[in-house]
């Protein structure tokens, strides 16, 4: 048999080939591979052989094995070599290190280039091997199975994906990446439609977080006499209509992530006791002396300018600093045109799956219209109007006729000098649904919100203007230059949209 075996690359016994687990047995000593394998046939494995180092890469590489006994020293470069070829990205195989060379240094070396285990020779005992692979199947069995829920949970509770290739996209990118590493608070900034939910469970879906709860709360959409509760929990009899004990959003999140949105209509005398559970990680419910500990991480979500709010003492500015530990400004859809093709192309393909819809193309004229619109709502509102037009073509593509934009939507295709008014019109049709809150309630902080969402883009046009240049487009604003320079760090401009004219 070791005669055959040496001349070829990588021999597959068809005998009693089991319907187990998939192992694979490298060592280039043919008595070992013998034993090995009868023990291992025994309990139903099917098993293959290797007999030297760019065979048992090969092997490995097929990704068809479970687990692979790997002998350290075998003809070509070695199975240490194997080892650190075999890189966990690329190949999934489970590596048990066999080797009469039993130093430390080798069990040592075995071990930092990934083995999962590592077994002497000769075997005093069959059954250990037996043992040890059986080990490695249950284990790797157990990460697959993880693997396989964790993208199930991402695709089902994410909630949809984020789409978009543009720099400013791809610097949200990195920031996701790098905060799903700690448990830092973050805080997510834009207007409404961005998509920060959508960021915000992302962060936690990605995190080691994953498996516990994610909590969204909608700090504004809660009655105020019961956002306390709502947030903290209350004991039975704590107040008129507490019948019984409840937990609140806090607890429920539990080693999970708690996600604020809407943080600036926080009241302002529920502040405080948010900065105290920043600050001390712990919290009572209401009516309780049991102080509980926080265990979730905190993601808060606003589009409003909190500085500004700040600066009118309608948000305390210890609580935006505990807040804004990581701060992550969304783009608005106008800022990052450059994605408006994949978005559009993404929702038509969600209305043909999940709605029936029948188009499933869209004219050349149509993404014109599409890319030139304002879309003051943001990815939201692309969303709504492309999946109504998918739904609503009279065929299977979608024309420039079939898009019907809202009047401030389509602001981008016109302008005061086409008919649209002055520009004191412009701002007046644009802010008018600004007063008419959900559920009748009085507007806030309106002024703080038109002068945050007119800044920018008074900046940004300046510095286009002035290709860059920070004391010409300073001048033009008739601002001082170090003023300019804070708007820009307040705003998150990207100077590099800027280039030198």
């Amino acid at each position: 048999m070791g005669a055959s075996a040496s001349n070829q690359d990588f021999t597959e016994r068809q005998k009693d080939p089991g319907t187990g687990p998939a192992i694979l047995i490298a060592d280039d000593d043919p008595a070992i591979r013998l034993v090995v394998r009868h023990r291992l046939e025994a309990d139903g494995y099917r098993v293959e052989e290797a007999v030297d180092s760019p065979s048992a890469l090969a092997a490995l590489r097929t990704n068809r094995f479970d687990v692979a006994l790997l002998d350290i020293i075998m003809p070509g470069n070695g199975g240490l070599e194997v080892l650190s070829a075999a890189h966990p990205d690329t190949v999934r195989t489970l590596i048990i290190v066999i080797t009469a060379a039993s130093t430390m240094n080798n069990a040592v070396e075995a071990m930092k280039r990934g083995a999962h285990d590592y077994l002497t020779k000769p075997f005093a005992n069959l059954d250990l091997v037996a043992a040890a692979v059986k080990r490695a199947v249950e284990i790797g069995a157990q990460a697959a199975d993880l693997d396989r829920l964790k993208n199930e949970v991402n695709r089902q509770l994410v909630g949809g994906e984020i789409i978009g290739r543009s720099p400013a996209m791809q610097e949200v990118y990195k920031l996701i990446g790098r905060v799903v590493t700690n448990d830092a608070t973050v805080l997510l900034s834009g207007e409404s439609g961005t998509g920060k939910e959508l960021v915000a469970r992302a962060i936690h879906f990605k995190s080691a977080r994953w498996r516990s709860p994610f909590v969204a709360v909608n700090c504004s959409a809660i009655p105020h006499g019961l956002l306390e509760s709502e947030l903290f929990g209350h004991e039975r009899g704590s107040f008129t209509g507490a019948m019984e004990r409840r937990a609140g959003k806090f607890e429920t999140a539990d080693t999970g992530t708690i996600f604020l949105d809407e943080i600036g209509d926080l009241p302002v005398e529920l502040q405080p006791k948010l900065l105290r559970v920043l600050q001390e990680r712990e919290f009572n419910r209401v009516g309780s002396a049991e102080t509980l500990k926080l265990k979730a991480r905190v993601i808060a979500a606003t589009n409003q300018n909190l500085e500004s709010l700040v600066a009118a003492r309608k948000f305390r500015e210890d609580l935006y600093f505990r807040l804004r530990v990581i701060p992550i400004q969304m783009p608005a859809l106008r800022e990052r045109r450059e994605d408006i093709a994949e978005l559009t192309d993404y929702f038509v393909s969600k209305a043909v799956q999940e709605m029936g819809a029948r188009a499933t193309t869209i004219t050349p004229e149509a993404r014109v219209k599409l890319e030139s619109a304002d879309w003051p709502g943001n990815v939201r509102e692309l969303e709504n109007a492309v999946m109504r037009a998918a739904l609503l073509a009279p065929g299977t593509t979608i024309r420039a006729d079939d898009i019907e934009l809202t009047r401030a939507a389509g602001a981008g295709a016109g302008s005061a000098a086409d008919g649209g008014g002055t520009l004191g019109d412009i701002i007046s049709t644009r802010i008018a649904g600004w007063f008419d809150s959900p559920g009748g309630e009085e507007p806030r902080d309106l002024y703080h919100r038109l002068v945050a969402e007119i800044e920018r883009p008074l900046v940004e046009l300046a510095l286009k203007r002035a290709g860059g240049n920070q004391v010409r487009a300073a001048r033009m604003l008739g601002l001082n230059r170090n003023t300019l320079r804070k708007k820009i760090t307040d705003h998150k401009i990207v100077l590099t949209k800027f280039p030198p004219a």
